[in-house]
């Protein structure tokens, strides 16, 4: 009678955990992180008897939740993919919605700016019009200021993201080390500690969504690695994470590797590689790849705009008739010592461009080994690559530049091995572009030099007025150039005159090879072929007569014609150096050949293309996320249809076990019965 009863009793209780089992799974259907259970049921141990082995009821081994590593694992990866480029994607949208469309902003303010030079050119004499050109010179550089100031807004936003972000991993790996420890003496009892589990498997879900990981199983736990192999959690222990300043871009942030918690050893700052995936992936992504390229690039830009103007501006003559001067301002190459150089270390580095009118769009790192006696390597950041090295210290005297570099690198002061500065071209470029003069006249509107044909001349020929390139030269009361011709009857001639050690080069149309001709004597004279025309440019000359002056010419002179180089007497009437200056809209001087407007139409474009393929591929990965979840989901999560017929099966086991012992009862009473 006693066994009916405890087999009775023993479905009750199966029974009862059954429907508790499944009624804790439709309690937290709607419960993130939690994985359905499943009472796991066994017979109990039997009874030997002369009739054989009783069964003694059942047992419930465990309640068991359902869990796929396999599944979990991919879910965990391709949502650490997800939040990389959702992330990246969601700050590349700001970005490209900053800077504009390829035609509007910055573009239309060099176009207006262009166009004022126009008008000036027309009526170089107008002090109104001078002052528009400069107002739209102040528009132009208000427009790039204030695209420096949201490239340091973005830049802040990013450091503040990605100091919360090692934050929250920071908390993650502890509740994970201190989940291990709880789960280890849990499970000493024999069961496991569904509870827990599902707690530390969440906390490893949001963790990956941070940063990507390697999670690995064993007897002590979770173990928790970055991509380097850096350890986050081992079994009970757990080591953190910080941030500190970047030694490639002293306005970023960077994420290091702390160690232990409360460790005051200097931290070792983290590569790209060992932040793959996660928010922190992301976000480390999009500065390396899209903010850090597009800001350089922008600086490079308006480098070389400030470079071609102030260029071309003391080409020419002031209101005023003096040498034109710089017109804008732009900061030249930022340098940054490491922070991990050598504390005793007293080394300093600077660089100039060697071409600002067409700088590089790139970053660099200037290091320092002392082995063959020192050596200096620079390394071009953005590609990785090596551009050259020296085993000469940099200097005044003798520095160091690098073939494709764009950069002339000086250093004083004395190096420790492993020493290295960041040099940045145009990093400064943006916030510190400004107009350089508030004087209209300043503007060089007037080109120096004036070529004239002499007022006896009796032949066909013309002459242009002539330009100017650096490091001109154009003498008071000028030089007179007198033609003879052939006596053959032949349409080429000769010219005489030109400043005795100098070199003439003629350039006929359709050619772009010039002849060069040396000046040795007063009697040398070069050949001028009337039916082509030719362009002459002067070169050389040490005299101060004309030097780096060019012209053109066309027709047939006369015997005996004379043509004039002499300085430009009438700089108020003279637009010439303004159309010039006007004229660089269209200038190929930029990378690649590229005119302004064009470079920065790529600019824009680069940007929106960039946020098109990470909108692309964060759709893309949202999709493989909602086709794990759901696969997961399946296996893990809670059916409540299957939950509420569970509830019936368990319901009737109880009604069916109850009747069993009421049996049990009846005959308990029976036999009772019998002795009374």
């Amino acid at each position: 009678m006693s066994n009916i009863f405890s087999i009775g009793l023993s479905g009750l209780q199966a029974a009862q955990v059954g429907i508790a089992t499944a009624g804790e799974n439709i309690s937290n259907s709607s419960t993130t992180g939690y994985n359905v259970e499943t009472a796991v049921y066994q017979e109990a141990a039997g009874q030997y008897t002369g009739s054989g082995y009783l069964g003694g009821g059942v047992t419930t081994a465990t309640v068991q939740r359902a869990y796929s590593q396999y599944l979990t694992s991919a879910l965990n990866n391709a949502q650490s993919s997800n939040s990389a480029l959702t992330a990246s994607y969601t700050l590349a949208t700001q970005l490209s919605n900053l800077v504009g469309s390829p035609t509007s902003g910055i573009a239309t303010s060099i176009t207006t700016f262009f166009s004022g030079l126009q008008n000036v050119s027309n009526s170089p004499a107008s002090t109104a019009t001078r002052q528009t050109a400069l107002s739209d010179a102040q528009s132009l550089a208000d427009q790039i200021n204030a695209a420096g100031q949201q490239y340091d807004a973005m830049r802040q936003s990013v450091n503040t993201q990605l100091s919360n972000a090692v934050t929250q991993i920071n908390t993650y790996t502890q509740q994970i080390a201190q989940l291990n420890t709880q789960i280890s003496m849990a499970s000493s009892s024999g069961q496991p500690p569904n509870q827990l589990l599902d707690q530390r498997d969440l906390a490893v879900s949001k963790l990956s969504q941070l940063v990507g990981v390697q999670v690995v199983q064993n007897s002590s736990g979770y173990s928790v690695f970055l991509g380097n192999g850096q350890p986050l959690v081992v079994s009970g222990q757990n080591y953190n994470l910080t941030t500190q300043r970047s030694n490639a871009n002293p306005a970023e942030m960077t994420v290091a590797w702390q160690g232990l918690p409360g460790s005051t050893a200097q931290a070792q700052p983290l590569s790209s590689a060992a932040l793959q995936g996660g928010t922190v992936g992301g976000l480390v992504s999009f500065m390396q790849n899209t903010l850090d390229p597009a800001q350089a690039q922008l600086g490079a830009i308006a480098t070389s705009f400030a470079a071609q103007v102030n260029q071309q501006n003391a080409l020419g003559l002031t209101l005023g008739g003096a040498p034109g001067g710089a017109l804008f301002t732009a900061g030249g190459p930022v340098v940054t010592a490491n922070l991990g150089n050598n504390p005793s270390s007293t080394g300093t580095v600077s660089a100039t461009l060697t071409n600002a009118a067409n700088p590089p769009t790139d970053n660099y790192t200037l290091s320092y080994s002392s082995a063959a006696g020192g050596t200096w390597t620079l390394t071009d950041t953005t590609t990785n690559t090596v551009l050259g090295t020296t085993t000469t210290q940099p200097s005044q005297s003798n520095p160091f530049a690098p073939a494709g570099s764009g950069l002339s690198i000086t250093s004083t002061g004395t190096m420790n091995d492993g020493d290295a500065f960041s040099i940045q071209p145009t990093a400064g470029a943006l916030d510190s572009f400004a107009v350089a003069t508030s004087d209209p006249s300043a503007i060089a509107a007037a080109s120096p030099v004036l070529v004239t044909a002499g007022g006896t001349n009796t032949g066909t020929a013309a002459v242009t007025q002539g330009t100017v390139s650096a490091g001109y030269a154009v003498a008071s009361p000028g030089l007179q150039l007198s033609y003879a011709a052939s006596g053959s009857g032949s349409s080429t001639g000769t010219l005489s005159g030109f400043p005795v050690g100098s070199t003439v080069s003629v350039t006929v149309p359709g050619s772009s090879t010039p002849t060069p001709y040396a000046i040795t004597s007063s009697s040398t004279t070069i050949p001028y072929d009337s039916s082509t025309g030719a362009t002459i440019s002067i070169s050389g000359d040490t005299s101060g007569t004309a030097n780096n002056v060019s012209f053109s010419m066309t027709g047939a002179p006369a015997n005996g014609d004379t043509f004039t180089i002499a300085p430009n007497t009438s700089a108020a009437q003279d637009g010439r150096n303004a159309l010039a200056l006007a004229n660089l809209t269209s200038g190929t001087v930029f990378a690649g050949s590229q005119t302004l407007t064009n470079a920065y139409s790529n600019y824009v474009n680069t940007i929106g293309n960039t946020a098109s393929q990470l909108k692309a591929s964060s759709t893309s990965q949202q999709s493989l996320v909602t086709q794990l979840t759901s696969q997961q989901q399946s296996v893990q999560g809670v059916n409540l249809d299957e939950e509420a017929a569970k509830l019936l099966q368990f319901q009737q086991l109880y009604q069916a076990n109850s009747k069993v012992i009421q049996t049990a009862a009846s005959l308990f009473q029976t036999l009772l019965g019998i002795f009374q």
